[in-house]
């Protein structure tokens, strides 16, 4: 048989092999492949072939082996340099499998798939930036690439961009809507932007989809208790638990979740038994601490400093190590060492948040106060636009983290009429879709329809939650910066700000860990601007507000709590109830900081605590001090009175 007669009965055999291989029946193509090859034992597309029948069906090595032989035959192969790519990936070398990659875009710049293999193998080696751009590069050449816009949501997801997440896992659910995958890793990047009720469809679709796969449970419980639903959170946990027992991050979940609902001995067994799976978690040590166990064996206190003075150590560990040292070292009176305990866990966790740009801006705060004293001036509040909705259900609880809002959003909550739906984002998310719908932050520009709409919507969540309550509490602190939008929408809404020294608040917060990871209450000077800037709006807010607005002093309620629960109570509109004074026995979930010591009795031990401090807190007094020289505003010691007074405006 002459040269072209063989070429071309190899080329018809190829082409019937492609055909079953199209068709995925891989065993028929397989054997043509190879009948090919023991023809014409240096067929380059032979041998990609069949390495790729070998990389589908698991035979990653062979793979290898197979398509680097095609491509040394034929080096202007790009398509096969693809392949190979592929399969070192598959067999574990990234490396190699961006050389492989490169070397097909070398040959054709444009090959999509070059790019998408390209930025999977960067994934790998967590080089996220790389991979994101080439994954962003394979679905704009071919937008209908499952596989790069999963991988283009993954890199990201880890570089922390969820709103370009979300949108790549959105393309590539419309591509393939049945994948439960997806749903999944969509599901996980609208959580993180806020969009919770979104990404709890998402996860109840995967779960119907895949209900044996651990991941997809885990993360429908990971969404759940964001947003705010504990009981069903559990129940989440539970169900990850059975299909993947050894999961930390869900037996986390669900301590945490036990000890919000005010089962604290349960959720420190839940931790113990963390610690049985994996001694090193020094998360478990820290959460045991704030479910109220305050006696640590010398052994444990040993572990929680070695980890938290190792360089070596995760970062994250070494935090947990250091802020429940320093609560135990407080809870024992060692105040010295609870100090430089948690004075080193904020530097640390300082350096990490400088390092993700994510520090506190004092310049930008102070911007942004003076912004919204402008658009919400007396003379504008004194005439709003007609969208307001005369409703009287809503109670806002405000002011600085740890200045008493989760004890008054409990003592309310106690009430049998009333309903506490605790933090809630809404407001804020509220606030930016009207920005973003109008092009504009200032309210005298939104669309009323769009206005009417948002607000309305937000009261029917809280109803759906609250049943036939009269009265519920949103105890979301920064809605402080909202309170000249909330009179607008809600101008028979209660407002009640809460106020405490601001020298144990400011304590408070820099001894406190915080879910959303506040930037400024890793530094004491930050601490004392913040609070301090959120004292002047306040006092911009009492003058401007057209809307009912009680103060409450943290340290008048403890020194006389019948007294001012009262008058909390009377202020909010409903008839008093002696609930309101046993608050520390009503079984509700709370998911702020407070969750144990809202559970007890009132103590006076954290009025004055700073003191115990005084010798560390210069820096902080000297700036309590100066900012509330330059902010017009007072600090208010443990007995409501006030210490120094001038004008002036924020300064950076």
């Amino acid at each position: 048989m002459s040269r072209p007669q063989t070429r071309s009965a190899v080329r018809r055999e190829l082409e019937t092999g492609l055909a079953h291989h199209r068709e995925h029946r891989l065993g028929e193509a397989e054997t043509i492949y190879r009948t090919v090859l023991s023809k014409a034992p240096r067929n380059a597309d032979a041998l990609n072939l069949l390495g790729v029948i070998a990389q589908d069906c698991g035979r990653a090595a062979e793979a290898v082996a197979l398509i680097a032989r095609a491509v040394r035959i034929r080096r202007n192969f790009p398509e096969a340099w693809t392949n190979l790519a592929r399969a070192q990936r598959a067999a574990g070398d990234a490396e190699g499998a961006i050389h492989s990659a490169r070397e097909a875009l070398a040959l054709e710049p444009e090959l999509a798939e070059a790019h998408a293999q390209l930025g999977r193998a960067l994934l790998d080696l967590e080089d996220n930036e790389a991979a994101a751009a080439a994954c962003r590069r394979a679905v704009e050449l071919a937008p209908n690439a499952l596989d790069a816009q999963v991988n283009l949501g993954a890199a990201l997801s880890r570089l922390k961009d969820f709103h370009g997440a979300a949108q790549a896992y959105q393309a590539a659910h419309a591509l393939m809507p049945l994948r439960a995958e997806t749903l999944t890793d969509f599901g996980m990047a609208l959580v993180e932007i806020d969009r919770c009720d979104d990404a709890l469809r998402c996860h109840e679709r995967a779960v119907a989809l895949a209900p044996n796969d651990a991941r997809t449970h885990a993360a429908h419980a990971a969404a759940l208790r964001k947003a705010q639903e504990p009981v069903a959170a559990l129940a989440a946990c539970r169900r990850a638990l059975a299909l993947a027992p050894d999961r930390i991050d869900m037996w986390m979940l669900l301590g945490g979740g036990l000890a919000a609902l005010g089962q604290f001995d349960e959720a420190i067994a839940i931790y113990r038994h963390i610690l049985e799976l994996d001694p090193a978690c020094t998360e478990a040590r820290r959460s045991i601490v704030a479910a109220g166990e305050h006696m640590i064996d010398a052994g444990e206190l040993a572990r929680m400093a070695a980890v938290a003075d190792d360089p070596a150590a995760d970062v994250e560990q070494r935090l947990s190590a250091g802020y429940a040292l320093g609560a135990l070292l407080d809870k024992a009176g060692d105040y010295d060492a609870a100090f430089a305990r948690i004075a080193a866990a904020s530097r640390l966790a300082r350096e990490q948040q400088a390092a993700e740009g994510k520090g506190f801006d004092r310049a930008a705060f102070r911007v942004m106060l003076q912004r919204l004293m402008g658009y919400y001036s007396a003379p504008r509040l004194a005439a709003p636009p007609d969208f307001g909705i005369a409703a009287e259900l809503p109670v806002f609880i405000v002011g600085m983290p740890r200045s008493g809002t989760t004890l008054v959003e409990q003592i309310i909550a106690s009430h049998p009429i009333a309903f506490g739906a605790g933090e809630r984002r809404d407001i804020g998310r509220l606030a930016k879709t009207l920005e973003l719908a109008a092009g504009s932050p200032d309210p005298f520009v939104w669309p009323a329809e769009k206005v009417r709409q948002e607000a309305a919507a937000y009261l029917e969540r809280l109803r759906a939650m609250a049943g036939e309550a009269r009265r519920v509490t949103d105890k979301m602190p920064d809605n402080v910066l909202w309170l000249g939008l909330i009179a607008m929408l809600y101008p028979r809404a209660r407002i009640v700000c809460c106020r405490r020294d601001l020298r144990d608040v400011c304590l408070s917060c820099y001894f406190q860990t915080f879910t959303d990871g506040l930037a400024w209450s890793n530094d004491l000077q930050d601490c004392a601007f913040r609070a301090l800037g959120v004292e002047w709006l306040m006092e911009h807010w009492r003058k401007a507000l057209p809307v009912p607005m009680l103060e409450v002093s943290y340290e008048a309620l403890v020194a006389d709590p019948e007294t001012e629960s009262r008058r909390l109570i009377e202020f909010v509109g409903l008839p008093w109830d002696p609930a309101c004074l046993t608050f520390h026995t009503t079984e509700r979930p709370i998911l702020t900081a407070s969750v144990w010591q809202v559970r007890q009795p009132l103590y006076a031990s954290s009025v004055g605590r700073w003191r115990h401090y005084e010798p560390h807190l210069a820096p902080l007094i000297a700036a309590l001090d100066a900012h509330g020289a330059e902010v017009g505003m007072t600090r208010h010691d443990e007995h409501g009175g006030e210490i120094g007074a001038a004008k002036g405006s924020v300064a950076a």
